[in-house]
């Protein structure tokens, strides 16, 4: 869907750079545009792994804990955990949900990503 011309279309990757062409209209979109991971030079690794460690300590870890962590400076530690305690809190902190079936973890960030985790079993021969 194109937000400029209003149809629904293919959108082209452009060559050299990070954003994608509406095949009508030529009105460029950047995947990342409109969300907290605009204008970052963080990798995204290191954004969905902060994701993770705050769900799993529910905000609980301090900055630097968070920066000793990451291997980042203390700012864009900082400004991760603010912009992701800020999504938190639109969510009513409910981004970790219960695990739903035996050896089955799922986690659920922002309504949108949805990541599993499966116990594997050892068999003992």
């Amino acid at each position: 869907f194109c937000p400029r011309c209003k149809k629904i279309t293919k959108h082209y990757k452009l060559q050299n750079r990070l954003s994608y062409a509406c095949q009508f209209c030529r009105s460029q979109l950047a995947p990342l545009a409109g969300t907290i991971f605009e204008k970052t030079t963080t990798p995204l690794r290191l954004w969905f792994f902060t994701m993770y460690l705050m769900t799993y300590t529910r905000a609980t870890m301090s900055i630097r804990d968070l920066q000793n962590e990451l291997g980042v400076t203390y700012k864009t530690a900082w400004r991760m955990f603010t912009l992701l305690k800020q999504m938190m809190g639109q969510n009513n902190g409910d981004l970790l949900h219960a695990p739903v079936e035996n050896n089955l973890l799922r986690w659920t960030f922002f309504n949108r990503l949805e990541l599993k985790v499966v116990e594997k079993k050892e068999t003992t021969e």
